[in-house]
């Protein structure tokens, strides 16, 4: 378990004077990310992982932005695949279009199975972006990213969905159901597969043994390091229907077996505006 690092700022309207931000956002593997400037250095593209609880980056990354050791005992990260280690430091700045923001707590890992600067070396994560916004807007559609300071999100189409939004362990988390069955799922946008669950939710869905394997050249990564598919036993499914966010889905939704906890990712919300709406702890979806 990692120990709570709080932001060094204001609990919601953080924007410093700023109303909302809106800047541009760039596919890469299949994830969202968003350019941001770190202590006044060349700006890098940043994972924008509603998934992670935490603003991470892997050493070389904090060497290059010069990041700054807090002298806290050093935690451990858990992820997917396994577990790290993990220090303690600061962002003097961050600054992410409009909006900069100072003192800003993160950790500093390694990342087993990945090269310096590669996909994941430098994360975005929940704790000061809850901290400091109203509400996060992920607009897989226009590419864009749109975070509100003042006031609580309205949506732009009159055919918006809502669903309640819950935080266990500093991540957004809703209900899913399908074929009968329900469970919680992590909203992670740092996930490039869509619905994501575990061995014993499969086999409570009737498809414990089904489904077409993944292959041993893919791998997975994530914290802690990277597996084969095949190692963990990865394969997709498809389920009749399935509920999440106000809308029915029927006729064979995808949904992907795979270790670590259950998860909606990126690949569920391509084509939607997503969303999180931190003051009301609803997430909004408009397609």
């Amino acid at each position: 378990m990692m120990p709570y690092m709080p932001p060094m700022g204001p609990m919601n309207g953080g924007g410093g004077g700023v109303a909302q931000v809106t800047v541009p956002m760039k596919m890469m593997g299949d994830t969202p990310h968003v350019m941001a400037s770190v202590n006044d250095r060349q700006p890098l593209p940043l994972l924008l992982d509603t998934g992670a609880t935490y603003s991470i980056v892997t050493p070389d990354v904090a060497t290059g932005l010069n990041l700054q050791p807090t002298g806290g005992s050093r935690v451990t990260v858990r992820g997917v695949h396994g577990s790290t280690g993990a220090s303690q430091a600061v962002m003097n700045t961050m600054q992410v279009g409009e909006w900069r923001a100072t003192n800003v707590a993160c950790l500093v890992r390694g990342m087993p199975g990945s090269r310096a600067g590669g996909l994941g070396s430098a994360i975005l994560g929940m704790n000061h972006m809850r901290y400091y916004c109203s509400f996060l807007t992920i607009d897989y559609r226009r590419g864009s990213v749109e975070l509100g300071f003042s006031r609580p999100y309205q949506p732009l189409s009159p055919t918006a969905t809502r669903t309640p939004l819950r935080w266990a362990n500093g991540l957004p988390v809703i209900r899913v159901s399908s074929e009968g069955v329900s469970w919680d799922a992590v909203v992670d946008t740092g996930s490039c597969w869509g619905i994501v669950i575990d061995q014993s939710t499969a086999a409570r869905l009737g498809h414990a043994y089904d489904g077409m394997r993944m292959g041993s050249n893919l791998i997975l990564s994530g914290v802690g390091g990277s597996v084969s598919a095949d190692q963990v036993g990865a394969r997709e499914i498809r389920l009749s229907s399935a509920y999440l966010c106000g809308e029915p889905h029927n006729g064979s939704v995808p949904a992907f077996v795979m270790p670590g906890p259950k998860r909606v990712g990126s690949r569920f919300w391509q084509g939607t505006r997503l969303t999180l709406d931190f003051r009301s702890n609803v997430l909004w979806l408009e397609r």
